[in-house]
């Protein structure tokens, strides 16, 4: 038996193996508030590889007391798993911490487990894979915009832009093809919740195109999507 809990603006996926799925609930719940897509599972003994999904970030797996076999499932799932892999445990000593670090366990959560504090260490797990997985540059048929040094350009000629353009252009670029709505986009660059009425965005994405435009020859790069968002289209 298996439970799906998500949100409308999901972008981040998690399977949760629980040994309680009640006493899981508030865990749960904090995810889902983050909105997180959480897919909850009960979990059956030593079976973890058959919840992997092509599209989670993170495995959660419950597990109150850790077994040689279950050390050797970890090294198994770590194998074909490349995301973020979490273990959930009640208690644990030193000599385990260290052994299931080299099995490939990401991150040791011990409960019982304030729900801010699980949901700090997850933010800051996504935020370190991100950072490591982040290009330094983007370059697409001559346009460049470079992370590291803040700088737009087109073959050379660089374009103006103010640290809260550059942020929200260098996030559209890393979605490329993907549609963007408000609320993701207040969230993910500005770091503050979209209230429904604010259009500092729009304004924002005017300014960038209006920098764009500037340069004849580059075709239009960001799109509105009538009702939904922006969309970045590299092209």
């Amino acid at each position: 038996m298996h439970q799906m809990l998500s949100t409308r603006d999901s972008t981040r996926s998690i399977v949760f193996l629980s040994e309680n799925e009640q006493a899981s609930s508030p865990l749960v719940k904090a995810m889902m508030q983050e909105k997180f897509a959480v897919n909850l599972h009960a979990k059956s003994p030593k079976q973890f590889d058959r919840y992997l999904a092509e599209d989670m970030d993170m495995f959660i797996i419950e597990s109150s007391r850790v077994t040689l076999d279950e050390l050797s499932t970890f090294t198994r799932l770590r194998a074909t798993y490349k995301g973020l892999l979490v273990l959930l445990i009640d208690e644990i000593d030193e000599m385990l911490q260290v052994m299931l670090f080299e099995q490939g366990i990401d991150d040791l959560l011990v409960k019982p487990l304030n729900p801010l504090l699980m949901l700090a260490r997850i933010r800051a797990m996504f935020r370190r894979t991100e950072q490591r997985n982040q290009p330094s540059s983007l370059l697409f048929n001559g346009f460049e915009i470079n992370g590291g040094a803040r700088r737009v350009s087109f073959r050379g000629q660089e374009l103006p832009m103010s640290s809260r353009e550059f942020d929200l252009l260098w996030y559209m670029a890393r979605n490329a093809h993907t549609t963007l709505d408000r609320e993701l986009l207040y969230k993910n660059v500005f770091g503050i919740e979209f209230n429904g009425y604010d259009r500092s965005v729009d304004m924002y994405i005017s300014r960038i195109r209006q920098n764009l435009e500037k340069i004849t020859e580059l075709p239009v790069m960001i799109k509105t999507v009538r009702g939904k968002g922006y969309l970045f289209t590299a092209d």
